[in-house]
């Protein structure tokens, strides 16, 4: 069980970010409605909606025995994972961005090579 602060820490992030997205689609979808946010207490009804949408979350990914051990074995395996050193990763990084900015000229003399041809064509009097 010396994964279990891992799945923990990845839970809450789980269900922080699920009561954050709940909240904040509920507050568009009440303004779409012309309906106030409700204030209870010193928490909006949408800010408590997102608060028990992520402690359910949690308890429910917490309790589940599936989920526990999918994700215990899943930190198991990364915690096997041999990563790339910085000499490697330097030269992959350096291989997409050439790539990247050879592909992006590329579509950039298409574009405009296009663009001459079609007003030529186009956009001519006769």
């Amino acid at each position: 069980m010396r994964n279990q602060r891992y799945i923990l820490i990845g839970f809450l992030g789980t269900a922080a970010f699920l009561g954050f997205a709940v909240r904040g689609l509920a507050v568009p979808l009440l303004a779409r409605l012309e309906v106030v946010d409700p204030q209870i207490g010193f928490i909006s009804g949408t800010g408590l909606l997102g608060l028990a949408v992520g402690v359910i979350t949690f308890l429910v990914m917490n309790r589940h025995p599936v989920v526990y051990s999918f994700t215990d074995e899943s930190i198991t395996e990364l915690r096997k994972v041999v990563w790339p050193g910085k000499d490697e990763t330097i030269r992959s990084t350096t291989v997409v961005i050439v790539t990247t900015l050879f592909i992006a000229l590329t579509l950039a003399m298409y574009d405009f090579v296009w663009a001459r041809v079609t007003s030529t064509f186009l956009f001519t009097d006769g």
